[in-house]
């Protein structure tokens, strides 16, 4: 199994202007604020983000699409500039598609509305082919409150299986392998494991690979969502049938504070070394081909260290992968 990166906002601090880091640092910025002003024209820097994975170590980068972005506005200059960067250096690609705004209709039980989030998303599935990424993870969409039981619930579903249905076929067809990720417990739908299989056994029944993208950051948050959590959360993992696997999401949670994806070799958050060595040997035992990583800066100075904890908890995971390597 091979180790990846969803770099989110840890390059973010390079692309801010020299007044703009200066007001950072003075605590005139906040972390949302440098987030807003830079993340389009960072998420533009493919190359970077390729670069910053080959000096590390790792060979694969998934990029964010979730909007704002600039990947639909890219010119077929730019995406072949991207293919040939990431295949020079060796570097696989997928794309993280957009998973709010209208990206998040998918469900929507009005057909124009879950019309309109397919197409979308089918743009994107053909830039990701454009730029030759191996796989894509969608989120199932998010819904108002009051149309998470009942009949809702089972109209929500019957559309999240038509887009998802669409989509897989769609991006078969360009050589893309669709995953499927879990919503956090603060959706109030698919983000349990049992619900996200009983989706992608329907559509896998019809023929096609669909394949889940789980995300044990976004389980862990059922702890403030009051549900329980197994005394060992990684074994979660044990619930879910084999042959799901391909690309899957690696991140933590800090309980009470809510905060996401905290660097995991701080252990900050519910998966300390232990959960991750027994997590990451699950995850091989059910046919994982690539973990991404997707480790975020919350507070200033994450943000100030970013490079630092790049470095650091690269190698902190890579030791813990290497004795399953060796």
């Amino acid at each position: 199994m091979r180790l990846g990166r969803n770099f989110t906002n840890l390059l973010y601090f390079d692309y801010l202007d020299a007044e703009s880091r200066r007001r950072f640092l003075a605590g005139e910025l906040t972390v949302a604020d440098m987030d807003a002003a830079v993340q389009v024209v960072a998420k533009k820097d493919i190359t970077k983000q390729i670069l910053t994975a080959k000096a590390l170590g790792i060979d694969h980068v998934e990029l964010d699409g979730n909007v704002p972005n600039p990947y639909l506005a890219f010119s077929e200059k730019d995406k072949q500039k991207a293919r040939d960067i990431a295949q020079e250096n060796a570097i696989s690609l997928s794309l993280h598609l957009p998973y709010s705004y209208v990206g998040a209709n998918l469900c929507a039980p009005d057909e124009l509305d879950r019309r309109i989030a397919v197409d979308l998303q089918k743009r994107y599935l053909e830039f990701a082919s454009d730029i030759g990424c191996k796989y894509c993870v969608l989120h199932p969409g998010v819904v108002p409150f009051y149309h998470k039981n009942g009949k809702y619930r089972e109209q929500i579903k019957t559309s999240l299986i038509k887009s998802l249905t669409e989509l897989a076929s769609f991006a078969a067809e360009r050589g893309i392998d669709l995953h499927l990720e879990n919503n956090t417990a603060f959706d109030g739908l698919f983000s349990e494991p049992v619900e996200v299989c009983e989706v992608l056994e329907e559509v896998r029944g019809m023929g096609l690979d669909v394949y889940f993208c789980f995300d044990i950051g976004h389980w862990l948050t059922r702890v403030d969502a009051s549900q329980r959590i197994l005394n060992l959360p990684e074994n979660i993992v044990e619930e879910i049938p084999n042959g799901l696997f391909k690309e899957i999401h690696l991140n933590d949670y800090v309980p009470h504070k809510r905060v996401f994806h905290p660097p995991l070799h701080l252990e900050l958050g519910m998966l300390k070394k232990e959960n991750l060595e027994r997590y990451l040997g699950l995850i091989i035992e059910k046919g994982a081909e690539i973990v991404v990583v997707e480790t975020a800066a919350s507070d200033r100075e994450h943000v100030i260290r970013s490079g630092e904890i790049l470095r650091e908890e690269t190698e902190y995971l890579k030791d813990i992968l290497g004795r399953y390597h060796a």
